[in-house]
């Protein structure tokens, strides 16, 4: 689907995996998500297995609000993965994060077993990000989790969250990444537009199986039709964000023209002010009002 407002991207070999349905084709495949998950946390044993579990965690309550994830899966230790794209900056972002994790918290209570010492299994948030957060310095990988703010030690590591800013990996060429997770982050940012076959196969395999399920070639008319409606709305909220950018800086740059244009006025009043003009004179020369020249 096109229209005016999308940007003008050719389609390539590969599914966009940014998108809804080509990130969850992806990543919903267990063992690719568990060569990612080790390259993400280089755990000190390995992830043997892991299981996809409800993505809907339904709330408690009618009136305290359900969370909805991209893919939530569990390991074969109980450590639980909220692992989430987004593709449009959101006001309270670093709050959404803090939900999500606290919510699976919650839903581990065990009610009715008095012998239940809130032992509590590890949850991580996997955030990736096709925008930078706001607030906070862009930074490709940043790994948050609770530390005590005297000593520096880790409070608990049952709690991370990791954010993916994507921006940065866009366009670059493929001697930019230096790392496993970097070799991750620049294929999914740059494989709708790659024709050949997906670099770095020979530091992680299962690139060869991220390109293989990709292809567009290999989808059926049904799983074209979704991909496409995904891609359709995948491209509106890029145009969004790209129109609502556009506006802030003609805001700022509206806003800056005033601010310096009343400066120039306030320069003018307070020399005939010096000079000893009245201030009708002043006012009908500068636009000011009596109360502004008189506060000089």
């Amino acid at each position: 689907m096109n229209n005016n407002n999308e940007p003008n991207i050719t389609e390539g070999r590969y599914l966009n995996p940014l998108t809804d349905y080509g990130f969850k084709k992806v990543f919903g495949e267990k063992d690719i998500m568990i060569a990612f998950l080790t390259d993400l946390l280089n755990p000190k044993s390995a992830i043997e297995d892991i299981v996809f579990i409800d993505k809907d965690l339904v709330a408690d309550y009618e009136e305290i609000r359900g969370v909805i994830y991209d893919l939530r899966c569990k390991t074969k230790d109980g450590g639980e993965f909220i692992v989430e794209m987004q593709n449009k900056g959101q006001l309270n972002f670093s709050d959404r994060i803090l939900f999500y994790l606290s919510r699976s918290f919650s839903s581990q209570e065990r009610k009715g077993n008095s012998t239940w010492d809130y032992e509590l299994n590890p949850v991580y948030g996997v955030f990736f990000m096709n925008f930078h957060m706001k607030g906070l310095k862009p930074q490709a990988i940043r790994t948050i989790q609770l530390k005590v703010d005297e000593t520096g030690e880790v409070f608990s590591e049952k709690l991370k969250a990791f954010t993916l800013e994507l921006p940065d990996f866009k366009g670059k060429s493929t001697e930019y990444p230096k790392s496993p997770i970097e070799y991750w982050l620049y294929n999914l940012v740059n494989m709708e537009t790659m024709t050949t076959a997906l670099p770095f196969q020979s530091q992680q395999p299962i690139f060869g199986k991220v390109g293989g399920i990709s292809e567009l070639v290999h989808l059926s008319e049904e799983e074209r039709m979704r991909y496409n409606v995904s891609l359709d709305t995948y491209r509106t909220n890029l145009s969004v964000m790209k129109n609502e950018r556009a506006e802030g800086r003609a805001e700022g740059i509206e806003e800056g023209i005033s601010i310096g244009e009343r400066n120039s006025r306030m320069a003018t009043a307070m020399q005939m002010k010096t000079d000893g003009l009245p201030i009708e004179m002043i006012q009908k020369y500068t636009g000011l009002t009596a109360e502004d020249i008189r506060d000089l």
